[in-house]
């Protein structure tokens, strides 16, 4: 993925001033702003938790200024500071909302043009400040509670409105950290909500992970680690997401509970309110294929063992052994070499 900065501003959105600090001047895209801002752009749009979304209906200012941003090119400035307008007063709907400063830029992705509206969250960095004391240097250490996050740091939310001539079923991409890790509450859901107005699609691949996510959340939850049901459950939805095109929920569902109807019920009902509202879906190949190729397994006393899903499953090679005193047995088989990093 390569993309171009055209345009982009940063305001500052202090909630304990009465208006946003609004920037008059565009920055000026140097060697340094650029790769800034392409890393940024780039590593937040291929985040995992990245969303596609589309805008509610009814008005929507940010939709509305988004897509005039892409239209008009003399009113990237004016609009950027209605995009920070709006997203101020979200922010001033909670207490527990910190402030931020916001940058707006204009950039191309194969020469289609998108608005990348970056929430930037103070990180805390530090600085040396030298002074001089009685003709000597002093050199201390001194702390920056305002600094933007680094190019290595993530981004926690930011939406990529996308040009309207895509013919797609999603309008804008969301990553949104809060969102990601289940957080519900309006204070998490702000950004989504108050100020971008818009909703997440439930597409292939949002659907595969959540059944990935909940389920693994749900065994550590419902069953006693260690007992054979909790591997078979986990065995079971990591062959369905490997070798399924297609999976049916309630039968996927009824081949795990069988006849335990009640954990079966709640097994479904908590993946409906984790958002997999569709009876079935297309499993993402894609996904699964770059998150899901290597099975990672940790014991209790801290041995970590990662095999390839394909090993993990072949009993030539690599076995789990369920001990009658309820250890367990783990066994690496025909090896003719062990490297020592």
């Amino acid at each position: 993925m390569a993309i171009e900065i055209k345009k982009a501003v940063i305001h500052v959105l202090d909630k304990g001033a009465d208006e946003p600090l609004l920037n008059e001047f565009e920055l000026e895209i140097n060697d340094d702003i650029q790769v800034f801002l392409e890393k940024h752009i780039i590593k937040s749009m291929n985040d995992d938790d990245a969303r596609k979304g589309r805008f509610k209906d009814g008005l929507n200012i940010v939709k509305e200024v988004s897509y005039r941003i892409l239209s008009e090119d003399d009113y990237f400035l004016e609009g950027s500071k209605e995009i920070a307008r709006q997203l101020f007063k979200a922010i001033k709907t909670n207490s527990s909302i910190s402030s931020t400063d916001l940058i707006v830029c204009l950039y191309e992705d194969e020469s289609l043009p998108a608005v990348a509206i970056l929430k930037m969250d103070y990180t805390v960095s530090f600085i040396h400040d030298i002074e001089m004391v009685e003709n000597k240097f002093k050199i201390n250490i001194r702390k920056q509670d305002i600094s933007l996050p680094g190019v290595n740091q993530r981004i926690q939310k930011c939406a990529f409105v996308l040009s309207p001539v895509l013919d797609n079923d999603y309008e804008l991409v969301i990553l949104d950290n809060q969102i990601s890790k289940g957080a519900e509450e309006p204070v998490a859901m702000f950004f989504l909500n108050t100020f971008l107005g818009a909703e997440l699609v439930l597409d292939s691949k949002a659907c595969t992970k959540i059944l990935k996510k909940e389920t693994e959340k749900w065994v550590r939850d419902k069953i006693k680690e260690g007992e054979p049901f909790a591997e078979e459950v986990r065995e079971l939805v990591n062959t369905a997401i490997h070798e399924e095109d297609e999976i049916d929920i309630e039968a996927f569902s009824n081949r795990i509970f069988g006849k335990k109807e009640e954990l079966r019920d709640e097994f479904v009902n908590n993946l409906r309110e984790k958002g997999l509202t569709h009876e079935k879906f297309e499993v993402d190949r894609e996904w699964v294929e770059k998150r899901l190729r290597k099975i990672r397994l940790k014991t209790d006393d801290n041995i970590e063992i990662v095999i390839d899903y394909e090993l993990f499953g072949n009993k030539d090679k690599f076995e789990i052994i369920n001990n009658p005193d309820g250890t367990k047995t783990v066994i690496i088989k025909n090896i003719s070499s062990i490297n020592h990093n």
